[in-house]
């Protein structure tokens, strides 16, 4: 592995940035594949920059609804700068030997096995606690010293690893750390104060209808024509409108979106009366039962009159 630049708007795709260097690195291993077409938002962006230099510390919390893009932008930022990256998917069962490691049998002999935290702390990895806020805060405080940017003791070895200086952490969920405000996502723990202290935070609510509309054409290109994204977009965020105002239990997220629109790409659904309501509701409204499914039927019927 080698470092060099990199030119920030050719790496992110925004023009405004053209010129702008950063660092990377070419050859490291466990880059993650770049998704094409990926849209950046720049206001994140500038945030995820910063995080990456270092400059006001190496831990990140990622919050906001669910299919919004909050795991996969670390990844496609080191992606783009040619980091290594590592996701850990999270939850209420996860143990510290998932994370750190654990004591294990190597050539008949007992040896401390390192966990995806200690092969990131020794070689400059970043590491995505994906769902983070699903992990029992009695997991999370370990991590406490690390996020500050201190070294970890293993206490089966007495070790002591010294982070690298590219060593960095995400953590992202649905919630902030301080408990589910929605009812919506009740697998959230309330994380401990002292954890969450250590934390840069940003949102990453879902993106514009400009953005969307980005998102999908990229993904889409000329397989579904522009007046088929518009609607999808205006209906998405109809619904998100409506689940603010508690009349859904759930919103279409992004990530929903491109799903349908697969769903309509597929053309299986074209012999239906409403090919649009149909990907709609298997890659959808189905999952929120009969009366909310026909209220969505409904809402789709608006929005396509208001064309």
């Amino acid at each position: 592995m080698t470092t060099t630049t990199v030119d920030l708007g050719t790496a992110f795709g925004i023009p405004a940035l053209a010129g702008k260097m950063f660092p990377g690195k070419v050859g490291a291993e466990g880059v993650p594949d770049k998704i094409q077409n990926y849209v950046f938002r720049p206001d994140l962006l500038r945030k995820g920059l910063l995080w990456m230099a270092g400059v006001a510390g190496r831990s990140m919390y990622l919050s906001g609804p669910a299919g919004s893009g909050k795991t996969s932008f670390p990844e496609q930022l080191a992606a783009r700068l040619g980091w290594s990256c590592v996701t850990l998917s999270c939850n209420a069962r996860t143990e510290r030997a998932d994370i750190v490691g654990y004591l294990g049998l190597e050539n008949g002999a007992t040896a401390f096995v390192d966990g995806p935290l200690v092969r990131a702390l020794r070689n400059g990895q970043m590491i995505v606690f994906d769902e983070g806020d699903a992990l029992p805060p009695s997991i999370t405080i370990i991590l406490n010293r690390v996020l500050e940017g201190s070294a970890l003791v293993i206490p089966e070895t007495g070790d002591t690893i010294q982070p690298h200086p590219d060593f960095r952490v995400a953590f992202t969920g649905n919630t902030r750390g301080r408990g589910d405000e929605t009812g919506s996502f009740r697998a959230r723990q309330v994380q401990d104060a002292a954890v969450l202290d250590r934390f840069l935070f940003t949102e990453v609510d879902y993106p514009s209808n400009e953005e969307e509309k980005a998102i999908l054409s990229g993904k889409f290109g000329t397989d579904l024509p522009d007046e088929i994204l518009d609607l999808l977009i205006r209906f998405g965020t109809e619904t998100r409108s409506a689940y603010r105002a508690g009349e859904l239990s759930a919103p279409l997220s992004t990530r929903g979106l491109v799903r349908i629109g697969e769903i309509l790409r597929s053309r299986l659904f074209d012999s239906q009366p409403d090919p649009i309501w149909a990907a709609v509701s298997f890659g959808f409204a189905d999952g929120l039962g009969k009366d909310e499914g026909d209220a969505l039927c409904k809402l789709l019927n608006t929005v396509k009159g208001a064309t």
